[in-house]
Parts: structure tokens; sequence; C-alpha cells
């Protein structure tokens, strides 16, 4: 009688120590890669031109001081202040919508210009969206 117990302990020990069944086909395939950062948001208007702009402290600001359109492309005003999109984020203790950190400048020829000593300032990369003004 000891025997077959010794038998059947033998037999399960040997059953689960057999490989594992692998991942299901598809399964073991590598994470797609998350999709990189928005650097700003698109505001299209109702004659179909772009504005890409950052928001600071509930106000929208140009990122790339230019407004696009179908057929050709305008300058923001000199002058105007802007933001400049970099990739750190400011620390904090929440975790939701961290903002992320931009230079403030102002627009010049159609470019945001900033400094090594432009103030650092938290952003948020708003969600496209329609302006139905004009």
């Amino acid at each position: 009688m000891a025997f077959l117990w010794i038998f059947a302990l033998a037999i399960v020990a040997v059953a689960t120590a057999e490989e594992a069944p692998g991942p299901a086909p598809g399964c073991g395939e590598p994470e797609p890669t998350p999709p990189k950062p928005r650097r700003h948001g698109i505001v299209t208007n109702v004659n179909s031109c772009n504005s890409t702009i950052l928001v600071w402290n509930g106000k929208e600001f140009p990122a790339l001081c230019k407004v696009r359109c179908p057929h050709k492309s305008y300058r923001v005003s000199d002058f105007e202040p802007c933001l400049k999109f970099t990739n750190r984020r400011f620390l904090q203790e929440r975790k939701d919508e961290t903002p992320y950190k931009c230079k403030l400048g102002f627009c010049r020829h159609g470019t945001c210009i900033t400094s090594e000593h432009s103030r650092k300032v938290p952003c948020k990369v708003p969600a496209d969206r329609l302006d139905p003004s004009e």
C-alpha cells in the first residue's frame, strides 16, 4: 500500500515538473511603444485656419507664432507673448494632468523667441478643438 502512495506521488511530481504551456499566439509579442507626448494643441477656426497653442494659467498662448490657412500662412503679431514647449515636467505630488514646463517668450517674425534665461512656467497641452467664431 505504501508503494502505491509513493508511486502516485511520483506521478504527480512528474506531471507538475513538465514545462508550463507557453503564451497564446499573439500574446508573446512586445507591447506597442507609447505615443510621443504632444507638443501643442491645434485650434481650427471656421476658415480652416490652424493655430498651435499651449495653455498657462487657463489662458491660451501661441506655440509657433503662425496661423496656417489652406492657401496662406500668417504671422502672429510681433511681441505677442508665446510659449515654447519643453519635454520636462514640473514635479508635483498630484498625478493628475501634471503640466509640462514651457518657456515664456514673445513672437517675432513668426517665431517664438526665448532665451536661456526665459521664465519657465507650468503649461498644458490642450486637446485639439474647433473654434466656431471667426
